[in-house]
């Protein structure tokens, strides 16, 4: 018969372990970490406060583009030619540019960066931006951009946030 006196010791130190500190095992709610404020953080910055909005003058980059996850190779094209896996974000010239013939919305305007589509304008917005480019006589509306996300994770949420009021 085998004695069962090699397993013992590994139960035993196992078991000392976990109760010698059980309140440590439990995290109370202000210590979770919040992984949706992360990723969130990731992509676009910390959230701002109303009243402490930079103006446009200041860089600040407010207006949030939609459907970045369609575009995921092209954004990660754009980090690689930055070489900016490393500093967690990119900051260029986003070019607007009305779509249309978009089968989905006739007042699409897609989001251009470096001329690759990284996004576009949300639907709710779309005809507002168009008519602010048709108002200003050209194809197209340049505004700055800023393409963020967390250069510590393998597999990143990558977001895009212009400068632009409506």
């Amino acid at each position: 018969m085998t004695s069962i006196a090699p397993f013992l010791l590994p139960v035993a130190i196992i078991a000392y372990l976990v109760l010698r500190n059980p309140s440590s095992a439990k995290a109370s709610k202000s210590e979770r970490v919040d992984y949706i404020k992360q990723a969130s953080d990731s992509i676009h910055g910390e959230e701002i406060s109303v009243d402490e909005r930079p103006e446009l003058d200041s860089g600040g980059f407010e207006y949030e583009v939609v459907g970045e996850s369609f575009q995921r190779e092209n954004l990660l094209k754009l980090i690689r030619a930055h070489e900016a896996f490393d500093s967690g974000q990119i900051v260029a010239t986003a070019v607007l540019e009305p779509e249309p013939t978009n089968e989905f919305d006739s007042t699409a305007v897609k989001v251009v960066v470096e001329g690759v589509q990284v996004g576009y304008i949300a639907a709710s917005d779309s005809g507002v931006v168009t008519a602010m480019i048709k108002k200003s006589g050209k194809k197209s509306y340049e505004v700055p951009a800023r393409i963020g996300f967390d250069p510590n994770s393998p597999q990143p949420f990558i977001g895009v946030r212009l400068a632009l009021r409506l």
